[in-house]
C-alpha cells in the first residue's frame, strides 16, 4: 500500500512539474522536448493524457494533430497603459487591445506568406485551437507572433537590449532549425542577402550588413530606438519608419526579420502611448517596392558608416507608413463610437 501511495505520489509530482513546464512556455513544444526538459518518468501516452485536462482546463494550448502535435503555454495578453485607451470602460479596452493583437498578428505574418485569414487568426488566438486543412507551420507562426506581441508589452517598462530582441526571434521562430548556418534566437553566422526588382524590371543583388558587423550595428539601433522621444505621432511614425527599415537592412537574423523590424519598430510608438502600426497585407507589393529602392539606393549599413540615409527614399516610406496607419485609427474610432 505505501508502494502504491508512493507511485501516486510521484506521479502528482510528475504532472504538476510537466503542466507548470509547458505552462510558461513561450513556443509550442513537443512531447520529446518536454521529456528533455523535465525527465518525466511516465509513459508518453500518460502526458498527452495531462495535458488534454490542462487545455479543457485552459491552462495550456493544443497544437496539430497526433505525431505533429505540440503545446504552449495559454496567451495572456498584458494590458498596458495607453493614450488611446483613455476614456473608454475596461472591457472595451480588452476589445480593442485583443483586435489589435489579433490585426496585427495576422497582417505580419501574412506579409511572410502565412494562409490563415483574419478570421481564423482570431479562432486560433481566442480559442487555442486548429484549423482544419490549414498547415500546422502556419498555426505556430500565429501563436509565436502574438507571444512576441505580448513580451513587446513586457518590455515597455523596462530598457530594450540586443539580448530582448534574440527573445523575440524565439517567439517568432516556432520552429528550432538544427542547423548551426541558422541560429535559433542568436544572429546570422553567414551573409545573406536579396535580389531587388526595380523599376525598369531588371533586378540587382542586395547584400545586407556583414555578420560580423550585427552585433554593433543592432546595438546602434536599440539605442536610436532608446532616444526617441517623439512630441506628436507624425513624429513617431518617421522614427518607426526608420527603425523598421534600419532593422531590416541588417537583417541581423537568417528568418524572421521582417516580423521583428514590425515589432520592434512599434516600441516607438507604444512608448509614447499610441496604438501599434500595423502594415496590411493587402499592400504587400507596395511595401516591398518601397523597401527596394530605398535598398537600391543605398547599402545596407556597416560598422563606421551611418545606419540610415535621410532623402525621398526615406519619406517615401514614412509617408507610406502615415497612409497604413489610418486602419489603426479607424478602428480605435469603430470602437469609441460603439
Amino acid at each position: 500500500m505505501s508502494e502504491k501511495f508512493d507511485f501516486m505520489r510521484q506521479d502528482s509530482t510528475e504532472k504538476q512539474r510537466v503542466i507548470k513546464y509547458v505552462s510558461t512556455c513561450k513556443t509550442p513544444v513537443s512531447i520529446s522536448e518536454i521529456k528533455v526538459a523535465t525527465d518525466f518518468q511516465v509513459d508518453n501516452r500518460t502526458v498527452q493524457r495531462w495535458l488534454n485536462q490542462a487545455t479543457e482546463q485552459g491552462v495550456v494550448v493544443t497544437l496539430g494533430q497526433r505525431k505533429s502535435r505540440k503545446y504552449i503555454g495559454t496567451i495572456t495578453p498584458r494590458k498596458p497603459s495607453f493614450k488611446f485607451l483613455e476614456g473608454l470602460p475596461s472591457s472595451k479596452q480588452a476589445e480593442l487591445l485583443s483586435m489589435l493583437r489579433t490585426m496585427w498578428t495576422h497582417n505580419s505574418t501574412a506579409l511572410e506568406g502565412n494562409t490563415l485569414n483574419l478570421g481564423e487568426t482570431r479562432f486560433i488566438l481566442s480559442e487555442g485551437l486548429t484549423v482544419s486543412g490549414k498547415p500546422l507551420k502556419d498555426h505556430k507562426e500565429i501563436v509565436g507572433h502574438a507571444t512576441a506581441i505580448d513580451i513587446l508589452y513586457d518590455m515597455l517598462d523596462h530598457e530594450l537590449t540586443v539580448d530582448k530582441i534574440k527573445q523575440l526571434h524565439k517567439a517568432v521562430q516556432t520552429d528550432i532549425v538544427f542547423d548551426i548556418d541558422k541560429p535559433y534566437g542568436d544572429f546570422k553566422v553567414v551573409p545573406n542577402g536579396t535580389y531587388l526588382l526595380l523599376e525598369d524590371n531588371s533586378s540587382v543583388y542586395h547584400a545586407y550588413s556583414r555578420p560580423t558587423d550585427v552585433a554593433k550595428l543592432t546595438q546602434g539601433l536599440v539605442e536610436y530606438i532608446g532616444s526617441c522621444q517623439p512630441e506628436n505621432i507624425n513624429q513617431a511614425i518617421k522614427m518607426y519608419a526608420t527603425a523598421h527599415l534600419v532593422f531590416g537592412q541588417i537583417h541581423p537574423f537568417w528568418d524572421g526579420n521582417g516580423r521583428i523590424a514590425r515589432l520592434i519598430a512599434n516600441l516607438i510608438l507604444l512608448r509614447s502611448g499610441y496604438a501599434p502600426l500595423i502594415i496590411p497585407a493587402t499592400r504587400r507589393l507596395e511595401y516591398i517596392a518601397i523597401l527596394s529602392n530605398y535598398s537600391a539606393k543605398h547599402k545596407a549599413p556597416s560598422v563606421g558608416e551611418p545606419l540610415f540615409h535621410s532623402g525621398k527614399e526615406l519619406d517615401a516610406f514614412s509617408d507610406f507608413c502615415q497612409e497604413c496607419y489610418q486602419e489603426t485609427i479607424n478602428l480605435i474610432e469603430s470602437i469609441q463610437d460603439e
